[in-house]
């Protein structure tokens, strides 16, 4: 139980830290390719607990966290920490909507398939990937995803900004801007096969004017 313990307060550290310090939220998919962005990403992001559990909630760690309530453990020090963070998980999570949840999915690279990456998801959200400075921040994050080793995060950056450009007004244009065209191009031959549909689907997205017509 020595890791456990070690680990989950840690956790709990983390997740009831304040910003008095006012340190940079470090950005863990910094490229030399869009600095500039991944500057302002760092500038925008304050340390503190609410930024930590939003970011455990992204990795999935409500779910482990359960689990490990439900659990018989001798540490008192480890039930302690669990029954803390369980709570302030569940309470965080229920003050985020599902655009902050994807919001954070984009911003630390955690894709995975689900609500938020279906059409309805982006018919009723697209607008905001304009951001709060229309510099459409989240889309270019999108752009550098595609380019990720992970190749589940690639397939489903692709997916996204080809629902951008079917449901943002002239989003075919930005897309195409900010570069997602090329970088999408370049899957077109991967190896991976749903990754090379993935993004064949996302370039054609960018190129037909009535998607539903031909899918």
């Amino acid at each position: 139980e020595k890791v456990t313990r070690v680990a989950s307060s840690a956790l709990r550290n983390l997740a009831e830290c304040t910003d008095d310090n006012d340190y940079e939220h470090h950005n863990l998919y910094d490229t030399n390719k869009h600095s500039d962005d991944n500057k302002k990403y760092q500038q925008q992001k304050v340390v503190n607990g609410s930024l930590f559990l939003n970011d455990m909630i992204v990795c999935g760690l409500i779910k482990s966290v359960d689990l490990m309530k439900e659990r018989q453990w001798s540490d008192g020090d480890i039930i302690d920490d669990i029954k803390t963070l369980n709570k302030l998980l569940h309470d965080n999570y229920k003050e985020m909507s599902r655009w902050d949840v994807y919001e954070n999915e984009v911003l630390n690279g955690n894709l995975e398939w689900g609500v938020l990456h279906t059409e309805k998801f982006f018919k009723q959200n697209c607008k905001l990937l304009e951001g709060k400075d229309s510099d459409f921040f989240l889309l270019k994050r999108l752009v550098i995803l595609v380019t990720s080793d992970d190749e589940d995060v690639a397939s489903i950056a692709c997916y996204d900004i080809g629902e951008f450009c079917r449901f943002y007004p002239n989003g075919k244009s930005i897309a195409k801007r900010i570069g997602a065209k090329d970088a999408i191009m370049k899957l077109i031959d991967h190896e991976n096969i749903e990754l090379q549909r993935r993004a064949l689907q996302s370039v054609s997205k960018m190129l037909v004017q009535n998607w539903e017509a031909v899918k």
